[in-house]
C-alpha cells in the first residue's frame, strides 16, 4: 500500500507536467499543423535560466534559495521562454509556413533545439543539477514525506499535481472564455477565414507560442527540486509531452492534460511496481513514451498510404 500510494502520486506529479507540456504541443499543431519538436529544448532553457538567476552555475543548497529570490528567477525564465518562443515562430517557423516549406520547418525547429542544447550545455557543464526548494516543504511530516496510516508519500508530489491543474484549467479557460483565446480557436478552425475578418493571426500565434511554452517552464521550475534535473530534462519533457498529444490525437488541453497523466503512471509503475512477481525497471521510463510516439506516427502513415489507394 505505501509504495502504491507513492507511485501514484509520484506518477501524477510527474504526468501534470507531461500534461501542460502535451498542452502547448496540442495549441502548437491545432494553430500551425506543425510538430513543434524544439519546445522542450527551449523548456530546458527556462529551466536553467531560473536556476542561473537563483543560485547561478554552482551546486545549490536548500538554504541558498529565498522566496524573492525564487520570484524573480522564475520571472525570467518566463521571459526567456516568452522571448524564445516568439522568436522561434516568427524567425524560424513562419517563414518557411508561408512558403509551404515543410523540410524548411523541420530543419529550422531542429536546429532551434540544437542550438537551444548547445546553449545550456555550454553554461552548464555538470550532467545534472539539484534544484534548491524555495517552499519549506523538508519542515513538513519527515523531511517532507507525510505517513497516511501505513502509507507514505511525498508533500512535494500534492503541491506540484495542484499547480498542474491550476495550469491546465488556466489553458482551458483561456481558449474558451476570453477574446484571444476564442481569436485562437478561429485560427486554429480557419487561418484564412481570420484573416479575413481582420485577426492578426502572425501576431496572436507568435504570443501563443510565447504563452505556451512559459506556463509548461513555469510547472517545470515547480516540479525540479524533487529530483536532479539534467541538461537533456527538457528535451525528455517534450518528448513525453509529444507523446501525451499524440496519443489524444492533439485534442483539447483537458485531454492532452489526461494523457499525461496517463503517461506519468504507466512509467511510474513500469519502475516502480511489480505485477505477478515481475517489472520492467526504471529503464523502460524513457523507452516508452518514444515507443508509442514512434507506433502511433508509423499507424498513420499505413492508414494514409492504405486510404490513398482506395
Amino acid at each position: 500500500m505505501s509504495l502504491t500510494l507513492q507511485v501514484l502520486l509520484g506518477g501524477i506529479a510527474a504526468g501534470a507536467v507531461y500534461g501542460v507540456v502535451a498542452i502547448g504541443h496540442t495549441i502548437v499543431y491545432r494553430l500551425t499543423g506543425i510538430v513543434h519538436f524544439a519546445f522542450g529544448d527551449l523548456i530546458g532553457v527556462g529551466v536553467f535560466t531560473s536556476l542561473a538567476v537563483a543560485v547561478g552555475t554552482a551546486p545549490a543548497t536548500q538554504a541558498g534559495l529565498g522566496g524573492g529570490r525564487f520570484a524573480l528567477a522564475l520571472l525570467a525564465a518566463v521571459a526567456v521562454c516568452l522571448v524564445a518562443g516568439v522568436a522561434t515562430y516568427v524567425l524560424v517557423i513562419e517563414p518557411f509556413l508561408a512558403r509551404g516549406s515543410v523540410l524548411g520547418w523541420i530543419g529550422g525547429v531542429v536546429a532551434v533545439a540544437l542550438a537551444a542544447q548547445a546553449l545550456v550545455n555550454s553554461i552548464f557543464a555538470r550532467p545534472s543539477y539539484v534544484f534548491p526548494d524555495p517552499l519549506p516543504f523538508r519542515h513538513v511530516g519527515t523531511a517532507g514525506v507525510v505517513h497516511l496510516g501505513s502509507a507514505t508519500f511525498q508533500i512535494r508530489s500534492v503541491f506540484v499535481i495542484g499547480v498542474g491543474v491550476v495550469l491546465a484549467a488556466a489553458a482551458g479557460w483561456t481558449l474558451r472564455a476570453t477574446r484571444f483565446g476564442r481569436a485562437l480557436t478561429a485560427i486554429a478552425q480557419d487561418p484564412e477565414a481570420a484573416r479575413l475578418v481582420g485577426l492578426p493571426v502572425r501576431r496572436l500565434t507568435a504570443i501563443a507560442f510565447g504563452v505556451v511554452g512559459a506556463l509548461a517552464a513555469v510547472l517545470a521550475i515547480v516540479a525540479a527540486p524533487g529530483a536532479p534535473f539534467g541538461t537533456q530534462s527538457g528535451a525528455v519533457y517534450g518528448l513525453k509531452g509529444l507523446a501525451a498529444a499524440v496519443v489524444v490525437g492533439f485534442a483539447g488541453p483537458w485531454r492532452a492534460f489526461a494523457a499525461g497523466i496517463a503517461f506519468g503512471l504507466a512509467e511510474a509503475a513500469a519502475g516502480g511496481l511489480e505485477i505477478g512477481g515481475a517489472s520492467l525497471g526504471p529503464a523502460y521510463r524513457e523507452v516508452l513514451p518514444l515507443a508509442v510516439v514512434i507506433l502511433l506516427l508509423a499507424a498513420g502513415l499505413v492508414r494514409d498510404v492504405v486510404e490513398e489507394r482506395e
